[in-house]
């Protein structure tokens, strides 16, 4: 994604939204995979559980508490080792994540702040 370079102008505001956009879709896309693959193996593992079946409603609740950062909600009780290491691990790939996909939606902004600060320095001195 070729965005200005420092010694060009300051793209135009049709331009920013544009990006903006394109990291708004990006981000969904990779939330929406992580929840996928969440699901997916909350589905799995859990059915090789003798304790706990989680369907899919279930799974997707799972999955969606651990990547919002609130927590598990079947896994704090009599899961079985292997969910409840799935969950850990899937708790740490969550929050990579969520803290990427805060980088990438901030990226336009800080480029455009970061843009405009070399524009009117230049300016200046």
């Amino acid at each position: 994604m070729p965005w200005e370079h420092r010694s060009e102008p300051l793209a135009p505001s049709h331009v920013f939204a544009g990006r903006i956009l394109r990291q708004i879709l990006l981000v969904a896309g990779i939330v929406g995979l992580a929840l996928a693959v969440g699901t997916a193996g909350y589905i799995v593992i859990s059915r090789d559980t003798e304790t706990e079946k989680l369907g899919f409603v279930d799974s997707f609740l799972e999955a969606s508490m651990l990547i919002s950062g609130a927590g598990p909600l079947y896994t704090e009780r009599s899961s079985s080792d292997t969910l409840k290491m799935f969950s850990a691990l899937y708790a740490l790939f969550g929050t990579l994540v969520v803290v990427s996909s805060v980088g990438i939606l901030a990226s336009p902004i800080v480029h455009r702040v970061l843009h405009r600060l070399h524009l009117e320095r230049g300016r200046n001195g």
